[in-house]
């Protein structure tokens, strides 16, 4: 098994080697944009003709791969396998996505690299990059129109039919993501990411985007997840002490198994993909820097806990329309403990937990906060969810409840002391809802409910981490 081979470590090995690697593939190298000057560069895939050469190169490569063997690891089948499958064949890495949770960033942008380095050769194009679609962008919510071909290898048939025409993604996914940035803790923010946006495009395309065993047969699936992955590196960008995880000892020692571009497999780990420019060599066309981190070499490892403020375990059905749940005033000990947290500056969060359905029910829905029978508006919206990844009783042995963490601002009447919840069905399309119309194939029951701290988690020393920095760039 091939460990990855690091970009820096293969330029020390001389301009003679890198000359030998321009005319010939080497067995385990990566492909050779992660040897270049700078990163490879994902560029936003809507801004894009239909003959620009990145979408000539991808066609190139999807018609190469799907004419290997479905057993070839470097083949279409194969590679959308390992996100998830309904062949009973089983083999290495298949079915290996959203296992757990708390590694939906990591394991996507691991999945990303290797497809991506595979696309490379197949499309004889060593600096391709994955393009992206940034469906927060007003001006472009529907697919891109190179995806929407029928005639080319870009297009699924069984998507939304009205995707498939043009149709426009809900303005609310933009919003989603905003109020989903308000989180400071990475977990409580990839978790509104994954099952807010992240689901309810899968699920408002539909067809084989709309279930995981099938979502990576569709070319759209990899722009969709190059968007999931900007949103990661734009989330830190903010500061305000966001952090990956490095106090999280299972996320750090955790590898999974993907197969590079010469189809042999290779682990990797989340302290391998935290420095996407670093390590990966790629960015984003008009992103702002990258923020860096460093796993210390030493044990650095702290109890990731969300201080549970209210919970309530009631558990209540989504079905037909608009559904208002009301929220029991806090008994007096825990009201103290949010004014204690409002008072330090710690931001509260909703959390929506054990949410399951028998199979999945086609539909998103919005969630709003505000006090004792408000009207549901822009400004009571704190997020969306979907069922795509998790709480789907249909996924057999990958069955876990799905757990969703919004924003909650006492500033925008969203108080604990004095809160209801509404729950919307939306189609996911912009300007097509009618929540009363809308109904859900099953019914989603949601388990519980409960008010929690929403903080950024300790990070490593500050002069430890540069140090980590300046060896790296001496390599």
């Amino acid at each position: 098994m091939n460990n990855y081979f690091g970009r820096r470590t293969f330029l020390k090995a001389g301009a003679a080697t890198t000359l030998v690697a321009g005319t010939q593939v080497f067995p385990g190298f990566p492909a050779l944009a992660d040897f270049a000057a700078g990163p490879a560069l994902r560029r936003n895939a809507s801004a894009m003709a239909a003959n620009d050469p990145i979408l000539r190169g991808y066609r190139t490569a999807i018609a190469k791969m799907r004419a290997l063997p479905d057993t070839n690891p470097c083949s279409w089948f194969y590679q959308a396998a390992i996100h998830g499958t309904f062949d009973p064949r089983n083999l290495p890495s298949w079915n290996t996505c959203h296992q757990d949770p708390r590694f939906f960033w990591a394991w996507h942008r691991m999945y990303l690299h290797f497809f991506e380095r595979i696309v490379r050769k197949q499309s004889g194009m060593y600096d391709w990059a994955i393009p992206y679609w940034d469906w927060t962008n007003p001006g472009q919510r529907a697919i891109p129109a190179p995806f929407r071909d029928s005639a080319g290898v870009l297009f699924d048939s069984t998507r939304n039919a009205t995707i498939n025409g043009g149709a426009a993604l809900s303005t609310n996914l933009a919003t989603a993501v905003s109020n989903a940035f308000l989180l400071t803790d990475y977990f409580n923010a990839q978790s509104s990411i994954d099952g807010g946006p992240h689901g309810s495009v899968h699920v408002t395309i539909g067809g084989n985007m709309g279930s995981v065993p099938t979502a990576a047969t569709d070319a759209v699936f990899w722009i969709h997840h190059a968007q999931i992955d900007r949103l990661w590196n734009l989330w830190l960008a903010q500061g305000g002490g966001r952090g990956n995880p490095l106090g999280d000892a299972p996320w750090k020692a955790l590898k999974y198994t993907f197969f590079d571009e010469c189809c042999q497999p290779v682990t990797m780990s989340g302290c391998q993909v935290i420095r996407a420019a670093n390590q990966l060599s790629y960015a984003y066309e008009g992103e702002p820097p990258q923020f860096n981190q460093y796993c210390l070499r030493r044990p650095f490892d702290i109890i990731w806990d969300r201080a549970i403020l209210v919970e309530i375990r009631r558990p209540f059905q989504l079905r037909r329309g608009p559904i208002r749940i009301p929220i029991p005033p806090p008994p007096p000990e825990a009201r103290e403990r949010i004014a204690r947290a409002l008072q330090s500056g710690q931001r509260l969060a909703l959390r929506i937990g054990g949410v399951e359905a028998a199979t999945n029910p086609g539909v998103s829905w919005e969630v709003h906060v505000g006090p004792p029978g408000f009207t549901p508006s822009e400004r009571s919206f704190v997020g969306l969810f979907a069922l795509f990844s998790a709480g789907l009783r249909d996924r057999g042995q990958h069955f876990h409840p799905a757990e969703f963490v919004f924003p909650i601002d006492p500033a925008r009447g969203q108080d604990p002391a004095r809160m209801q919840l509404v729950f919307v069905p939306v189609s996911g399309l912009e300007g097509r809802d009618d929540p009363r119309r809308i109904v859900p194939k099953v019914p989603v029951i949601v388990g519980e409910l409960s008010i929690v701290v929403d903080a950024p988690a300790k990070l490593p020393p500050q002069d430890e981490q540069e140090n980590l920095r300046r060896e790296e760039d001496m390599r």
